[in-house]
């Protein structure tokens, strides 16, 4: 598939071209077969109904080193710079100076005609065309064309360049054409009666509409298929075709005129974009056709080498165009073929069926460009082939490529269904072995059930004894830890759970900036008690004044502990120091009025009390609140005890 391309017909008179991006072998094949030859005399096209005289060789061009117009370009000062053409095929490389060619022409025809000059190469950047009437020494302007116009820019609204001119019978003029572009500087020239032209243009709008027709057909129809069988193969087969129809487009100019006229950039370089685009969606469909990854090798080496190059190809024209740029993708152009066929041969000799399609259907490609190539190079005589044999070598090669696709669904199917027959004889081997177990199985079955019975009865008399033994024994953890906080004889709770509870308090105190008061609280002359009554009554008597505790104390965030032999702590939540000191006097009280008798005599009980409490504002207060209801509870004491001592407030406390 060669970079730039024309499509050009039977009836004119000469060719310029520039072997840009066509193979290196047709080039030499050219130097060696068309030899220069230069002749002295001007050329003189002669115009007629009939088949044109067409003398290549004789046409002269002029490079242009400065900007000049026709006049300084026909000026006798430029007389000696003009050239003859030396060869048959003729270029002038990329990134050339803007070029005029000139030659004379001859109405045969009677009567004044009019003509139509077709440029064969749709992708020039711009092309004037002047007509000097060598008769009357007048200029006329013929118009210009080029693929950087706009349509109503151009000397005839057509997605081809097309230059109108009239001319009479027996007026011989001078046709001066520049031609400017920065890359593919090639092109055909083509004469035409207007009458012609228009039944030519008529058939190729045909023929063009019929290639690329079935294109977008075969476009949409592998489109649906990969939508309906999730295939990637026709994902990246509809990619590939639908890169094709962009390069077509842009190659026949229909793309530039009709869809993406309006963006200079894509008209400039929109067909090395969808030429870069075409090979780099061939590339990837070969790669997943042919699974190559699965072979490895130099063959998956040579397709990433072809893979990167073709990526970045896509991307650079956004960034990069020079010419190193374009000699890079000429030689990678010829190159791409090349390697995909030896990549199918080789496959193909390795027994994978997908690589000989692909063999097959590459070489109608390759032939149809070849034959393009030899029309374009004046090897051969333009004819259909020659103008359509790269369309003909595209459908053809998508026609091959749609039914090995088909086949590859077929082949599939027909290994899933000698597959199925194999797991069907497969079944019924393991169903017969299936049935011949199935007694085995019946008789381990009932013993299993036996067994099983056996077994759910002593797993049932086994929990049953395990959950007693769990039940029991949680009952006596839940005694344990209950007997770990408590006091023995008063039932209360003891110092150290007690210690646990103020720490909480307290920091829940802290966090919620509530108040926390402790009471201290001492029975009075106890020792007395012990040493006149015995031990055991001093017991009765601790017992008696917990309960008297218990019952004047009842919300259930307040806690009552023995801390001592005769000492009680008590922690008051939420609570101000004036409420806790109630409480305090409420409890001496209850106290004081317990009557408890000992071999009909009458033993007083009194108790003192210290208070203290306020806002704590860090965890150490738990320390200074029991300290200082210590402090309050020695104060009743020394002071006479049976009383209530209230522990004055810290300096930085507001209660």
């Amino acid at each position: 598939m060669p970079l730039f391309k024309s499509s050009t017909q039977k009836v004119h008179n000469h060719r310029l071209v520039k072997n840009h991006n066509f193979l290196i072998l047709f080039l030499i094949i050219v130097i060696f077969l068309c030899p220069s030859i230069a002749k002295a005399e001007k050329p003189v096209f002669y115009l007629a109904d009939d088949k044109p005289y067409q003398a290549i060789d004789k046409i002269e061009y002029l490079i242009e080193d400065v900007p000049m117009s026709h006049f300084q370009a026909a000026g006798a000062d430029m007389k000696s710079r003009w050239l003859p053409m030396s060869k048959k095929s003729f270029g002038f490389g990329d990134f050339h100076p803007p070029v005029w060619i000139r030659f004379d022409i001859e109405s045969k025809v009677s009567g004044s005609q009019h003509w139509i000059m077709e440029i064969g190469q749709n992708l020039l950047d711009r092309v004037d065309v002047h007509f000097y009437n060598q008769k009357t020494g007048r200029w006329l302007l013929g118009g210009q064309a080029g693929n950087l116009l706009r349509p109503d820019e151009r000397a005839a609204k057509h997605h081809v360049l097309l230059i109108p001119f009239c001319l009479s019978a027996a007026e011989r003029h001078t046709v001066y054409i520049r031609v400017e572009s920065i890359a593919g500087m090639f092109l055909t020239l083509e004469i035409w009666q207007e009458v012609a032209f228009r039944a030519y243009d008529q058939q190729r709008n045909l023929w063009l509409g019929f290639f690329l027709g079935i294109l977008t057909i075969m476009f949409f129809y592998n489109l649906f298929l990969y939508i309906f069988t999730r295939d990637k193969n026709y994902l990246f087969y509809s990619a590939y075709i639908f890169a094709v129809v962009l390069y077509e487009l842009a190659g026949t100019g229909l793309g530039g005129y009709y869809f993406w006229g309006n963006s200079l950039w894509l008209k400039q370089y929109g067909y090395l974009l969808f030429a870069s685009l075409s090979f780099l969606t061939a590339t990837i469909f070969i790669r997943v056709f042919l699974s190559l990854r699965q072979y490895g090798g130099w063959v998956l080496a040579l397709n990433n080498i072809f893979l990167a190059f073709w990526i970045a190809a896509t991307v650079l024209p956004f960034f990069i165009f020079n010419k190193p740029f374009l000699s890079s993708l000429q030689l990678m152009a010829l190159l791409s073929p090349i390697a995909g066929t030896v990549t199918c041969i080789y496959l193909w000799v390795k027994g994978n069926v997908q690589a000989k399609y692909y063999t097959i259907a590459i070489f109608f490609l390759n032939a149809g460009t070849f034959i393009l190539m030899l029309g374009l190079m004046g090897i051969v005589e333009q004819n259909f082939f020659t103008a359509y044999g790269q369309m003909i070598g595209f459908v053809l090669q998508f026609i091959l490529l749609s039914w090995a696709l088909a086949d590859r669904i077929r082949r599939e199917r027909t290994a899933r269904e000698a597959a199925q027959i194999e797991s069907l004889e497969l079944s019924k081997k393991i169903a017969q072995q299936n049935k011949e177990k199935l007694q085995l199985q019946e008789e381990l079955l009932h013993l299993q059930r036996q067994t099983t019975e056996d077994l759910q009865k002593q797993v049932v008399e086994r929990t049953k004894e395990l959950e007693r033994v769990m039940n029991n024994l949680e009952e006596a953890n839940k005694e344990l830890s209950l007997l770990s906080i408590t006091d023995p004889l008063t039932k209360l709770y003891n110092r150290r759970y007690f210690n646990e509870v103020m720490e909480n308090e307290i920091k829940r105190a802290v966090n919620t900036g509530q108040a926390v008061s402790v009471l201290m609280a001492d029975i009075d002359h106890f020792k007395n008690i012990n040493d006149a009554y015995g031990h055991l009554v001093g017991d009765e008597c601790l017992c008696l004044i917990a309960e008297t505790l218990r019952q004047k104390l009842t919300r259930s965030g307040d806690l009552i502990a023995r801390i001592g032999g005769e000492e009680f702590a008590i922690v008051l939540p939420s609570t101000s120091i004036d409420s806790a000191f109630i409480v305090a006097e409420r409890v001496r009280e209850a106290v004081e009025k317990i009557v408890f008798t000992h071999r009909r005599q009458r033993i007083n009980l009194r108790v003192s009390i210290g208070v203290a409490g306020w806002f704590p504002k860090s965890t150490k207060d738990k320390e200074r609140l029991m300290e200082a209801a210590d402090k309050a509870l020695y104060e009743a004491k020394r002071t006479g005890r049976n009383r209530v001592i209230m522990a004055p407030l810290p300096k930085t406390q507001k209660v």
